[in-house]
């Protein structure tokens, strides 16, 4: 094999597949079940896809899928960053469904409240459950698929800007959701620029595991307590928009600047 990291029509032959089987078939036999046994199911299905392609192909999943070294100064960096960004989206997202809904456009009632419904915490004994299936497993999945084998694979055959944007939308795209498309892609940049300039998946791993702990911690703050200040349905006031825009912005600015332990793959003939 010439290069050992796949090409564009080898990651759509692992993607394409890996979804439909997920999403189609393993989804409806055990998400109609327990909507959070759906979700462990689906995350794994995908996560198998690629470790089998991986293993099948020869390639070194220590390199492709960036498992380096991250300074811990950086990813101290990395959490208030994810907060200030996770914010953002999540206010964007909130505009954005707002114009749908001038179009009558609007996401169906039943997603919304599947999607609610899957992350409220109606008592303790559920905590574990809702971390492990909607916070942790997703972010660590869906990082090493889209930050790891996607945007490595597109990195080092056509150079950062198709990896950022491609891995991007194809993230976006994998959500199934047209409605938070707009709002998922841009999430799905900020997370493939933290692996860009941090040459590591443990970063974007964080910032999505951060991403989701807001998003349940949100939900639950409204729903049980009628406490919405984490933009989970009604807008962050002024401040606490100017603050996430300061903090995010920023904390960008100080990752693309710190040291590297580990290169990304590069191609000779670049």
């Amino acid at each position: 094999m010439e290069y050992a990291y796949p090409r564009l029509g080898q990651i759509l032959r692992v993607a394409l597949p890996a979804l439909f089987v997920a999403q189609f078939i393993v989804w409806p036999m055990t998400g109609f079940l327990n909507p959070h046994l759906g979700i462990v199911a689906t995350e794994l299905v995908i996560i198998w896809f690629m470790a089998f392609y991986i293993r099948r192909s020869r390639f070194e999943a220590e390199n492709l899928l960036l498992f380096n070294a991250t300074p811990l100064p950086t990813l101290l960096i990395v959490f208030p960053t994810a907060i200030g960004a996770s914010l953002l989206v999540a206010e964007f997202d909130l505009y954005t469904s707002a114009l749908l809904r001038l179009f009558d456009l609007g996401a169906p009632l039943s997603l919304q409240r599947n999607l609610l419904e899957i992350q409220i915490v109606r008592d303790y004994s559920e905590l574990p459950k809702v971390l492990f299936a909607v916070v942790f497993l997703p972010g660590i999945c869906e990082e090493l698929f889209f930050r790891g084998f996607v945007f490595t694979g597109l990195y080092f055959h056509y150079g950062p800007k198709t990896a950022l944007f491609f891995s991007a939308l194809l993230f976006a795209a994998a959500h199934f959701n047209p409605w938070q498309l707009p709002a998922l892609f841009i999430f799905g940049l900020f997370l493939a620029a933290l692996a860009y300039w941090t040459h590591s998946i443990y970063p974007p791993i964080l910032a999505h595991i951060v991403n989701n702990m807001l998003s349940v911690l949100g939900i639950n703050l409204r729903t049980n307590f009628g406490f919405d200040a984490l933009a989970s349905n009604d807008h962050l006031s002024t401040p606490l928009l100017a603050l996430a825009t300061l903090v995010s912005l920023g904390g960008l600015y100080l990752i693309s600047r710190r040291p590297r332990i580990v290169p990304l793959p590069q191609r000779e003939c670049r």
